[in-house]
């Protein structure tokens, strides 16, 4: 009885104790050029329209970038305060614990590449492409820790366990394709590097998750508050990553029905691999998380103001990606209802439309937003919803 008696008065404390649950969740893929039906039928399934990939085509640079970006994060902010002596600092802070789950992919490509792989090699007989500069990044990871959070600014600092379960960097430095249109002979010049980290050997290590909120100068008439938010800023060690690099020219003119019957498959894998220089290795490495920074305005529901400016920009710490940078005008509709629109441009595309809205009820808070509000060569979705209880 005297367990029960205290568990009791343990829910009970909580029942009435301050506590804060948070849930963002968000998923973006984007292009410079490619047209977003082309992506759909890889992501979900169909057919590739030729006049999609035309279309692409003519929109594509010499340079240009694909990209996704997803994850899902969840932070409880205990009752449990540091102190509560309210004459001390520590009364002001709360442990907080939090985990989440993300996946970060992009890749840079040649326009002459997209064409190569999506039309093959007849529309560019006797034509050198230029498939140089090809950069793939994409990992895969998982978070759990705890930290403290200052509930009167709302600023809080996370340390997190990570684990990567997939990550692949990919460098072409030199590349160039040619296709002989009388004699059909292709030359292939190949000059590269790739580091994988399969899933069957995991990679652990540390991320720090910072968001700090600060106000302008005290004698402005109407201060505003800023927003330095930092995730996922860490290290992993994989004890066992598979490099590969390749560094040689290849030609290619095809065999006849004899050399068939006479050369396993293997041997002439073999002869193409050795040809461009191809070597394999193992050894450990230390994987860099694409952590996100971001610096941005925060708009305040209790200023008096019907209309306001929301501007910001965000990094990721991954050559794929571009910094991203966003500005529009916040709307306060109704004293439960805020919305704003804006432009975006960076990130893995151009210039998009922005949007979001955001419903407070009595207790919870909950925030839509879309930084491709027109489905332009991709889609983007962000959620977030705050529970006090």
């Amino acid at each position: 009885m005297r367990y029960l008696f205290i568990l009791f008065l343990a829910c009970q404390q909580l029942g009435f104790a301050q506590q804060t649950l948070l849930i963002d969740a968000y998923g973006h893929y984007n292009s410079t050029g490619v047209k977003r039906q082309i992506t759909d039928a890889f992501l979900y399934g169909g057919l590739i329209d030729s006049s999609h990939i035309q279309t692409s085509l003519s929109r594509l640079g010499a340079r240009n970038t694909f990209g996704l970006n997803m994850g899902l994060n969840a932070q409880w902010q205990t009752p449990w305060l540091l102190s509560k002596d309210t004459d001390k600092w520590g009364s002001s802070y709360r442990l907080v614990m939090g985990a989440g789950v993300h996946q970060y992919g992009g890749i840079q490509f040649s326009k002459d590449l997209f064409g190569l792989v999506f039309q093959g090699g007849l529309p560019y007989l006797s034509d050198t492409l230029d498939l140089s500069g090809l950069k793939v990044e994409a990992t895969t990871f998982t978070k759990i820790g705890f930290g403290l959070v200052n509930h009167l600014t709302q600023s809080s600092f996370l340390v997190h366990f990570v684990g990567v379960q997939n990550h692949l960097s990919a460098f072409m430095n030199a590349a160039t394709w040619y296709q002989n249109a009388s004699t059909a002979q292709i030359d292939l010049a190949l000059n590269g590097q790739a580091q994988i980290n399969a899933s069957n050997t995991m990679a652990y290590g540390l991320a720090l998750d910072l968001d700090y909120r600060f106000g302008s100068a005290e004698y402005d008439e109407a201060p505003q508050q800023f927003q330095l938010l930092v995730q996922n800023f860490g290290i992993a060690r994989a004890k066992q990553t598979t490099e590969y690099s390749l560094d040689g020219a290849l030609q290619y003119a095809g065999y006849s029905l004899a050399a068939w019957q006479q050369t396993s498959l293997d041997e002439l894998a073999t002869g193409f691999l050795d040809s461009l220089g191809y070597e394999k290795n193992s050894a450990q490495k230390w994987i860099f998380l694409p952590a996100q920074i971001q610096l941005a305005k925060v708009c305040d529901w209790e200023r008096p103001n019907r209309i306001e400016a929301y501007y910001g920009a965000q990094f990721i710490l991954r050559q794929t990606y571009i910094p991203f940078v966003y500005a529009g005008a916040h709307f306060k509709v109704k004293k439960a209802w805020q919305t704003g629109v804006g432009m975006a441009y960076g990130g893995f595309g151009g210039l998009r439309a922005q949007a979001y809205s955001a419903i407070r009820f009595k207790r919870s808070q909950l925030l839509l937003r879309s930084d491709n509000i027109a489905l332009q060569n991709g889609a983007s979705l962000y959620l977030q919803f705050r529970c006090d209880f």
